[in-house]
């Protein structure tokens, strides 16, 4: 029997609301804790800024070679959402002069079965005097096929911060991670760099970790936030940030633990730029504090490394994200993207959904789920600093991370 069909114009209907259909999805191609080589694509929105490409989907980064550092790798899956396992999809690179096809090979189909299904390797070809795009392309059927799925790859020079790392004594006692304190900063910057590297933002950690004594504080081996008996509740944070910071260097600064109120190790570090340090007064919100962040000593290193790369962050300029950024006219929402993202307010995040749905894996010590680790690279209009990737790079080549 014949059944009625009535097409709407959405214009014509405020409540309805306009869908995009797509068949593939590009995502991350692994789950749990960051890989330098997989990418976290920002699939935040549809259409991309110009200055990108002429493209619909997500984005991602990746770093190219510049002599001292190899050209980055950087896997990306194929989801079929809508589109049967057996039909042949062609990736195509727009500009193989800037990014390589490494698998499949330039022409051939993508491989639906095997331990990384569906997934494309990438390579960086050249390193960019300036940041440049181009675009990963799906072709359905052929590799001359019609494109059904796009996606921007963003190629970055390597900015490369030094980092020096200092173990903090408290009234003459040391952190638990002093035994092994080299290892301890070595993993927590190799972790940190697979996250960072997407940004083309690369930390190298001096070998000599400093042994930098602080006394007179409230409590042994403990950064005090709001400490009795002073007007600011950060002053401990500015006396440690003034022990003997290197000048040509980013300073991390390990402490034992950080005491709130009540609350022991509730906040993981706090971070500050130069700019920020430099405009505010010896009496101002962060009195004679310096570059650098402090953190305390780790319990888990991956879940640190995400924290050293959220306090890089801060350090080079970046407000958190996710609706806590108390900045007028910001659309961010406390949604699953807020998050993913490595700004996000929280170290960890409860169980349940969405949450667990963020895919970096369960904090080592805590029934949690690690913070999130992906980097914003589009420009999109009414979130305050959408692009973090160009915030950060932004900071870098305006010193940001060195003491004032």
């Amino acid at each position: 029997m014949p059944f009625p069909l009535h097409l709407f114009n959405p214009q014509n209907f405020p409540r309805l609301t306009a869908r995009r259909v797509t068949l593939v999805r590009f995502v991350r191609a692994i789950a749990g804790y960051a890989a330098a080589d997989a990418a976290d694509p920002d699939d935040r929105g549809f259409l991309l800024d110009p200055t990108f490409a002429n493209s619909h989907g997500p984005a991602f980064g990746i770093s190219g070679p510049d002599g001292a550092n190899p050209a980055q790798e950087c896997r990306i899956r194929v989801m079929r959402d809508r589109i049967e396992p057996t039909a042949q999809l062609f990736p195509e690179i727009a500009d193989a002069g800037l990014v390589t096809l490494v698998t499949p090979a330039a022409g051939s189909a993508l491989n639906p079965a095997g331990a990384q299904p569906d997934t494309i390797v990438v390579r960086a070809a050249s390193a960019p005097a300036a940041d440049t795009s181009t675009l990963l392309k799906l072709h359905y059927g052929s590799a001359a096929g019609p494109v059904i799925a796009e996606c921007v790859i963003r190629v970055h020079s390597i900015h490369e911060i030094p980092v020096k790392g200092h173990i903090v004594s408290i009234n003459g006692s040391k952190p638990a991670c002093d035994a092994d304190k080299v290892n301890t900063f070595t993993t927590l910057v190799t972790n940190a760099n697979k996250i960072l590297m997407p940004a083309g933002i690369k930390l190298v950690l001096d070998a000599n970790i400093l042994d930098t004594p602080v006394m007179g504080l409230t409590t042994n081996n403990t950064l005090t936030l709001s400490p009795p008996g002073f007007a600011h509740w950060d002053h401990e944070i500015a006396v440690i940030m003034r022990a003997n910071p290197q000048p040509a260097f980013l300073n991390a600064y390990i402490v034992g633990q950080i005491q709130s109120g009540t609350s022991i190790n509730g906040t993981r570090g706090v971070g500050l730029g130069r700019d920020f340090v430099a405009t505010n007064a010896a009496d101002g919100v962060y009195p004679g504090a310096q570059t650098g962040f402090v953190m305390y000593s780790p319990d888990d290193l991956e879940a640190f490394g995400a924290t050293f790369a959220h306090e890089l962050g801060h350090v080079l300029g970046l407000e958190h994200y996710g609706n806590h950024n108390d900045i007028p006219g910001d659309a961010t929402i406390a949604d699953n993207w807020s998050m993913r993202n490595l700004m996000y307010n929280y170290s960890n995040l409860s169980t349940g959904a969405p949450q667990d749905q963020v895919g970096y894996g369960p904090h080592l010590i805590s029934p949690d789920i690690r913070r999130g680790m992906f980097i914003g690279i589009k420009r999109l209009a009414g979130i305050v600093q959408s692009n973090q990737a160009d915030t950060m790079r932004t900071g870098f080549n305006n010193d940001a991370y060195l003491p004032v």
